[in-house]
């Protein structure tokens, strides 16, 4: 049988919630905040039963999520349709079809009749089938397509970055070695997306808080079209509107938490690879490595371990299990190791095979996801049949806070890598089917909680692979098993912006590929460059041969990749700082230049050119074997290139050079980035010298940075994240009239209880001089030595750019 709500005829309205009652059920159409609508369809209870209309628990942040105290300003009943106002926004739902439109200062951001009437489409907003036999519900969402309407988000997606005329599953999958120009889906899934149409500058986001959304669909089926196809209800979702893409992804964060701040040093380079871990003489694999990174005088914070340190003698992987015979002592190995400076995240796993020893004992108390029975279910998995944890109960929950508590952080192990947490169960009868797509969210949790309690007041170093919406509330990221190729390497850039504009800024790639090939030396070199400021800087690899991705791989490009590090971690209080404004906003650390400067359309989706935050222009890599590049620098802005010390104006075009060996970037006029004197691993040496790059505005082009406040904040790096716990500074331009330009620099938080004992050096491009409140001129460069956090800063700025007109 087919259902829609229909014929509209009865209307309630309490504050923030309208309820409108029609044939087969009523439409509910609630103001969460002033840019925040959730409109959900409730059927009969004959047709969907009530407990379907209920999002699972844990998906949203808060249920009561209406604390704006923004309400209905007018409801208006006309022959065809409601019309709702609040502010600036106007619902209007026709009464026949129940469709819901959205306009924004009277332009049509959300719904709308879908082509016309003298076109055969489906003009009923939802319709949901029922089985007969089941009683299971389908229910699928059509949406007004329009010409110039491009999408975004859904997680982890392949290709380009505008999911147009794209279909994607909604489920996670262990996809080793996926093609990431078509691959789907992949480990990732998360049912929020953004509609952007430049040209009518309208966008709106669309979240559906719903665990059995199956399918999205940006116009394949139809070009007057896209759909959201679900497998059960609750059938609803939220509507974001807002200004820019910002503000998009900080409402959808807010209904599903906003991004966790992992520790500092975790943005430091690391190393990973099965080939340290899986050896005999896995000990000593290791300590070469970290004796090599000394010797080659490398920053390195430490190393994630593969699962090859809980391998039996068998071949077997068992959870928690550790291989004595390879780590006789892995407590004393491990805290060694720290008191080198260096940090280690063990990999873990939900599934637990058969003949793990642990088994038989763990079946007796519940703690594995259930067959259709109510037994253990069993499964195939890496090295077998297994059963999974089951984070959704108590008892599955409870005993992993537990084990790897005792097993792993014990042990003194620094952080958590949960792996393997696709929870790929293909049988459609069993009961986990309504809740598996939340598991890796749950053990998340769990990991979360146990790193917590086990370190407390300190922030939780944890990874995971697998997630959907709100696994940004604990873990950061990577893009999963990658391949050394050099497509994957440009589309990686893709798929980590996406993720992104998906409400999971802190992800990063294994650089260099982790299956295939070992990369040869041009590809290794440009993953290192294009990674310089994104949040994650790990060579991550398993090679057939048993090669490792690591710096020394061709010894006459090792100064190069050093280099490369070393750069990381000059910019490394800049990289921090776009990671905690993530955590506070939902703003991705990295984002696409067509997005960031929505105003220039002549800006293409596909190109590979971002920002990291507001300050600096990555420009994307060359073509393969290629040297020579173009960018084209965004109107609204005036751009520097350190390099050459020259200044390009927004909607410029520049043709350069890019050797493999170098790296290019500009910055942002009118900015400020703090980076660090000191080129050392956060684990051996504290980040207490600093030097601020001064980029001066224009002086023609006051609002070209106006808009563009900098700050930045400083902590202990890995103390919980909250107010007492950090210093921040507002920074800021003021052009006089006689052309001068002051830079003001003023205290806005103080770190309680905490010294301050550090070195600041501000600096300004070549042209310019820094004079001090008493006329004194101290050329380019002024450093100061504070012994406690500095309130207020005056710098009157004096000089010019240079052009490449000059």
């Amino acid at each position: 049988m087919l259902y829609t709500i229909k014929n509209l005829d009865n209307i309630q309205v309490n504050k923030e919630k309208v309820i409108i009652f029609g044939e087969n059920g009523r439409l509910e159409v609630t103001i969460i905040t002033s840019c925040v609508l959730s409109v959900f369809y409730i059927f009969n209870d004959s047709i969907v039963p009530s407990q379907e209309n209920i999002p699972y628990p844990g998906l949203l942040v808060d249920s009561n999520l209406h604390t704006s105290g923004v309400f209905w300003d007018s409801i208006v009943d006309r022959n065809y349709e409601y019309e709702l106002r609040y502010g600036n926004t106007l619902v209007s739902i026709n009464k026949e079809t129940a469709l819901l439109s959205i306009y924004e200062d009277g332009i049509l951001v959300h719904g709308g009749e879908i082509g016309h009437s003298d076109l055969v489409i489906p003009q009923y907003p939802l319709r949901v089938q029922k089985e007969s036999t089941s009683g299971l519900t389908r229910g699928k969402f059509n949406f007004r397509l329009e010409a110039g309407d491009a999408f975004f988000g859904l997680g982890e997606k392949t290709g380009s970055l505008n999911k147009r005329n794209r279909l994607f599953k909604l489920f996670n999958r262990d996809a080793l070695g996926y093609d990431a120009s078509s691959s789907d889906p992949l480990y990732k899934s998360v049912p929020f997306f953004m509609k952007i149409n430049r040209e009518q500058k309208v966008l709106c986001g669309l979240f559906f808080p719903n665990l059995q959304v199956d399918e999205v669909n940006f116009g394949v089926e139809s070009i007057f079209y896209y759909n959201v196809v679900l497998r059960g209800g609750p059938y609803g979702y939220y509507v974001i509107t807002g200004h820019h893409y910002h503000d998009l992804l900080s409402a959808y964060c807010k209904l599903t938490g906003m991004p966790f701040l992992p520790p500092l040093f975790s943005f430091g380079y690391l190393t990973s690879s099965m080939g340290y871990t899986e050896p005999d003489n896995a000990q000593e694999r290791i300590l070469d490595f970290f004796d090599r990174v000394e010797k080659e005088n490398i920053p390195c914070e430490g190393m994630y371990f593969s699962s090859g340190y809980v391998k039996a003698d068998n071949n077997e992987r068992y959870t928690f299990v550790w291989n004595k015979k390879k780590f006789p002592d892995p407590g004393n190995f491990i805290r060694a190791l720290r008191a080198r400076g260096y940090r280690i995240c063990c990999n873990v796993k939900p599934g637990i095979l058969l003949n793990h020893p642990w088994y038989d004992s763990l079946a007796a108390i519940g703690v594995f996801i259930p067959d259709i029975e109510g037994g253990p279910l069993k499964s195939y998995y890496w090295g077998g049949t297994a059963s999974f944890i089951d984070f959704s109960r108590k008892e599955g929950f409870d005993w992993w806070v537990k084990a790897l508590t005792e097993y792993i952080l014990n042990e003194g192990v620094s952080g958590v890598w949960n792996d393997n947490n696709e929870f790929e169960i293909e049988d459609e009868a069993l009961p986990v089917q309504a809740y598996k797509k939340f598991l890796p969210v749950k053990m998340a949790q769990a990991s979360f909680e146990a790193i917590s309690k086990a370190n407390p007041g300190k922030r939780p170093w944890l990874i995971s692979r697998s997630g959907y919406a709100g696994i940004q509330r604990y873990a950061r990221t990577w893009t999963g098993d990658n391949v050394s190729s050099y497509e994957c390497f440009r589309l990686n850039i893709v798929m980590g912006m996406n993720l992104g504009l998906s409400g999971i800024p802190i992800y990063g790639h294994d650089i260099g590929g982790f299956v295939g090939p070992t990369p040869d030396e041009e590809l290794l070199l440009r993953w290192c460059q294009s990674a310089l400021f994104q949040p994650r800087f790990v060579m991550h690899s398993w090679k057939p041969d048993g090669s490792i991705t690591e710096p020394w791989l061709f010894p006459h490009r090792l100064h190069t990749i050093r280099y490369f590090i070393q750069e990381r971690y000059r910019f490394l209080p800049y990289i921090y700082d776009l990671a905690i404004r993530a955590s506070e906003t939902g703003i991705p650390m990295e984002s696409p230049v067509a997005l960031e400067f929505p105003d220039d359309i002549s800006l293409s989706y596909e190109s590979l050119d971002r920002m990291a935050g507001d300050a600096i222009l990555v420009p994307g890599p060359p073509e393969r074997g290629k040297r020579d590049t173009e960018i084209r620098f965004p109107v609204g802005a005036n751009w520097f290139d350190p390099m050459t010390n020259l200044l390009y104006r927004g909607g410029s075009c520049l043709k350069f050079d890019y050797p493999i060996d170098s790296l290019r970037y500009f910055f942002r006029c009118g900015t400020v980035i703090p980076t660090s004197r000191k080129q050392e691993a956060i684990g051996k040496a504290s980040m207490d010298e600093y030097e601020f790059l001064i980029i001066p505005p224009v002086h023609k082009d006051l609002e070209a940075f106006r808009s563009i406040i900098s700050t930045h904040s400083e902590d202990d790096g890995e103390s919980d994240f909250c107010i007492g716990s950090f210093w921040r500074w507002r920074m800021t331009f003021e052009i006089t009239s006689t052309d001068n330009i002051i830079f003001i620099v003023i205290l806005t938080h103080t770190a309680i209880n905490n010294e301050y004992r550090k070195k600041w050096r501000f600096t300004v491009p070549e042209g310019f001089s820094i004079i001090g409140d008493d006329k004194k001129v101290f050329g380019r460069s002024v450093d100061f030595q504070f012994l406690e956090a500095p309130k207020n800063i005056r710098l009157i700025l004096r000089g010019t750019y240079r052009t490449t007109s000059e």
